[in-house]
């Protein structure tokens, strides 16, 4: 192998090692997407989920519903709630939750309201 290419090739891969993504359990500061899956009942499956961390407030916006889910967060915190409640059709509380956590690079979590459960991994963007 040539002394030049062995060299290229070492400088590559330290140069990918050093530019992994960011452990979100460390830095979960951003913009995370991803698609809910349906465990159970009717989900906004169709768009894209986002869920930004800014500060101290999390957002959470479930298949780019109109619905927008608020929580806090505190720098050292590996759970990332977010969570809704309006009135119903009939006047009764409609409550709509997402509870999520560090997996790896990505952000894992269930979304939750009285017509959908549905799973999800997020990504960064």
């Amino acid at each position: 192998m040539r002394p030049a290419f062995l060299t290229c090739l070492v400088s590559l891969c330290t140069l990918g090692a050093c530019s992994s993504l960011p452990d979100p359990a460390a830095d979960p500061y951003g913009l995370w997407m991803g698609k809910l899956v349906t465990e159970q009942g009717i989900c906004p499956t169709s768009d894209m989920s986002s869920l930004r961390i800014r500060g101290h407030e999390i957002v959470f916006n479930p298949g780019m519903t109109s619905s927008t889910l608020r929580g806090t967060y505190e720098k050292g915190q590996q759970h990332y709630l977010a969570e809704l409640t309006d009135k119903g059709m009939n006047g009764t509380p409609y409550r709509q939750s997402f509870d999520g956590y560090p997996v790896g690079t990505a952000i894992g979590g269930t979304y939750m309201s009285p017509r959908c459960r549905a799973h999800v991994s997020l990504t960064r963007r």
